[in-house]
């Protein structure tokens, strides 16, 4: 109870006036079973997206292909999402998102997300992309391998307890 929520509204606020269409997703609002899933998760997860950008749901489309499921939400994003939001640039906003610590695919889940960072380098429509991560659990509980994190780039903000003087 520090704010972080607070501050990821904010910073969805913030960018009202930079034309940014955005998408914010509450993993308080996924179901513990969905969370266990893979199968479900990344299908629901991928509808969110749509249904946050105002886009056509076309994930049973995407899933017709034989790759895992971190390449169909990576395709899925990249040629469906990026493509029908051309020009603008897209804040993809995920709030307490530790509820991923218990799922048994976190780790390629979050691996993903470094991915889709690291691919905005090479230009084209993930230069678009922007992701707001909001957790309160250390990062590297989320993650076997540091170097996969999507926490260890960008800027992180550490949000401390108020001291006595400020609540004063």
């Amino acid at each position: 109870q520090m704010g972080k929520s607070s501050l990821l509204n904010r910073v969805m606020l913030a960018d009202e006036s930079k034309n940014m269409r955005k998408a914010f997703i509450d993993f308080q609002l996924i179901e513990s079973n969905v969370i266990q899933n893979a199968d479900i998760f990344y299908k629901q997860f991928c509808s969110l997206l749509s249904w946050e950008f105002e886009l056509e749901d076309r994930v049973e489309e995407f899933w017709t292909n034989p790759l895992g499921h971190v390449q169909k939400t990576t395709n899925y994003v990249k040629r469906h999402l990026l493509k029908e939001i051309q020009d603008t640039p897209v804040l993809l906003a995920m709030d307490e998102v530790e509820r991923m610590f218990a799922s048994p695919f976190r780790s390629d889940f979050f691996s993903m997300l470094r991915s889709w960072h690291n691919n905005r380098a090479r230009g084209g429509d993930w230069k678009r992309l922007n992701l707001a991560l909001v957790t309160s659990t250390e990062p590297y509980q989320l993650i076997a391998d540091l170097n996969q994190s999507p926490f260890n780039v960008g800027t992180v903000l550490d949000l401390i307890d108020f001291t006595f003087e400020e609540v004063a």
